[in-house]
């Protein structure tokens, strides 16, 4: 069975108010969908992980949770957890988790939408009100909570092993990771700075410590996409439905 502390989808997918198995998805939408776009999912699968986690804690700007969508979803991530997001962001948030995209209204007032180029449809998105709740999912769900925060105890980034689960958590544009969450936190990571600048953009820091934390993956122990054979495919039916328009009406009448 897929591991239920980490990997989010079981074999039963709910597609337009129907439950189907996994595999009965693929086999009818796999008509559907071309056979350059399967070899492209069949990737996209095995190069997943949700062994590590972007965590964005307080997070206002949408322009910055879209740059880190991006980014994650590009690096191979197959999730993001957002935590008391603000303001625009958590408007955008709130229709992302519910499996819809922003009124086109909305991103043109706010702006930044489009930067993360559709991926949001592609990583599976947790929201939590407050960092208390956050902490003890993660902590049910096996995950080391890895604040990036400078204080006297901090460590190089590099010094922490990112093959081990970990939720990496990022603070807002202002203030930073909470006193709260640092308060749960296992470890403080600082990215390496040899400039004179003192802090990093959160959705470049983000970029940098995803990539870092793949490359770490890659040499620690050869492979950074690690789900089974089972969840890869479940996750594959996931996608199925994702790229396929009316894929409710197609799985209603062909199943």
């Amino acid at each position: 069975m897929p591991d239920a502390d980490r990997f989010p989808h079981s074999s039963s997918i709910g597609v337009g108010g129907l439950a189907y198995h996994s595999d009965e998805v693929c086999d009818v939408l796999a008509p559907f969908v071309s056979e350059e776009r399967k070899a492209r999912i069949a990737d996209v699968a095995a190069g997943r992980t949700y062994s590590v986690v972007p965590v964005l804690e307080g997070l206002h700007d949408p322009g910055n949770l879209h740059a880190v969508l991006r980014s994650a979803e590009g690096l191979g991530y197959g999730a993001a957890f957002v935590v008391a997001p603000e303001g625009d962001a958590a408007a955008f948030v709130e229709h992302y988790q519910a499996g819809q995209d922003v009124p086109p209204e909305e991103l043109g007032k706010r702006g930044g939408g489009r930067a993360a180029q559709g991926a949001h449809k592609w990583l599976d998105l947790s929201i939590w009100p407050t960092a208390d709740g956050f902490v003890r999912s993660a902590r049910a769900r096996g995950y080391a909570i890895v604040a990036t925060h400078l204080d006297a105890g901090a460590i190089p980034i590099a010094d922490w092993d990112f093959t081990q689960p970990t939720a990496l958590v990022f603070g807002n544009e202002k203030d930073g990771v909470s006193d709260v969450l640092l308060s749960h936190a296992d470890a403080n990571v600082v990215l390496p700075i040899d400039g004179f600048i003192r802090s990093y953009n959160v959705s470049v820091a983000v970029a940098l410590a995803l990539y870092h934390a793949r490359q770490d993956r890659l040499a620690r122990q050869g492979f950074h996409g690690d789900l089974t054979g089972e969840e890869q495919a479940i996750l594959t039916a996931h996608f199925y439905v994702r790229s396929v328009t009316a894929a409710g009406q197609i799985l209603a009448r062909g199943a």
